[in-house]
């Protein structure tokens, strides 16, 4: 990418997650995020040695929104996974359990 300022070569990188963008005079919380989902990875960015400015593309919102909503969505996914197969190992148990203790049991009993 070329500078806007200069005109020369940027070169690219990143910078590390956690940042948002405020307005001058604004809460913290009205920010634009820099990060994009869930846990924020790293955009890309570009630095201009000759200028030492930084360019930064804006991620979109609705990217970070749908990156959030397919994480949820698979950890979702996750837990009922897990849930069917601890059912099944709980029949499984109880079905073990009733034939240990079938022959236990005297016949006369109600």
């Amino acid at each position: 990418m070329d500078c806007p300022f200069c005109g020369k070569e940027m070169k690219e990188g990143i910078i590390p997650s956690g940042f948002k963008w405020v307005e001058d005079g604004q809460d913290a919380w009205d920010g634009i995020p820099l990060t994009v989902g869930l846990l924020g990875s790293a955009p890309k960015s570009f630095y201009c040695p000759d200028c030492r400015q930084i360019v930064l593309p804006v991620p979109e919102k609705a990217g970070f929104l749908e990156a959030v909503q397919e994480k949820l969505d698979a950890a979702g996914g996750k837990i009922e996974a897990v849930q069917k197969e601890w059912e099944v190992r709980r029949t499984q148990a109880k079905d073990e359990k009733r034939k240990k203790n079938f022959g236990r049991k005297d016949p006369w009993e109600l």
